[in-house]
């Protein structure tokens, strides 16, 4: 689920193979998306974000891509396929876009985090499978700071939330312990 800047919220209906999005107060404006494997089409979308200039991010998990729309569904791009490389995907969970336009992924199955430009060209990635500051086992959820400078992930199978924040253009890793009530 994401808010947009002008309060309409937007749910990813994972079962449903959709998006769909309603008003502050709860009142549906509309949906989009179907079950399947071409533009705009979903299988299994399970994390949504939502820009400043109201550009919708999703995690199209089993597909194993990221596609953008406009804020009422109108297909922009995707990027993605199933692998293990730069900008491929296995089971990408969540999305989340910094102010400065990154778009940020858990490669649930790969075990790391990767970061694009909005329009999908790759930029880096981070983290392995383990359990050492920096490495992840099954990372679900992420979120960026609201001045950018902080990445926060919780990786699911560590049972912890970890935090990057960006020091002379690396990552450096800071655990916020254990979390189990919040990943389980």
């Amino acid at each position: 689920m994401a808010v947009a800047p002008g309060g309409d919220v937007y749910v990813a209906d994972t079962s449903n193979h959709r998006i769909q999005y309603f008003t502050t107060t709860g009142s549906y404006l509309g949906k989009w998306g179907s079950s399947g494997t071409g533009d705009g089409q979903f299988n299994c979308p399970t994390g949504v974000a939502v820009t400043p200039d109201d550009h919708v991010y999703v995690t199209d998990c089993l597909n194993n891509r990221i596609q953008y729309f406009t804020s009422s569904g109108s297909f922009l791009g995707k990027w993605g396929s199933r692998g293990s490389g730069n900008g491929q995907f296995k089971w990408p969970e969540n999305v989340a876009v910094a102010p400065n336009g990154h778009v940020y992924v858990t490669d649930t199955d790969n075990n790391r985090i990767q970061y694009f430009t909005a329009t999908g060209s790759f930029l880096g990635k981070w983290g392995e499978l383990g359990s050492g500051e920096g490495r992840f086992n099954a990372p679900y959820g992420i979120a960026v700071a609201a001045d950018g400078n902080r990445v926060y992930v919780g990786d699911r199978s560590n049972d912890r939330v970890q935090y990057f924040k960006w020091v002379n253009v690396t990552v450096v890793p800071t655990s916020l312990g254990r979390v189990k009530a919040l990943f389980r």
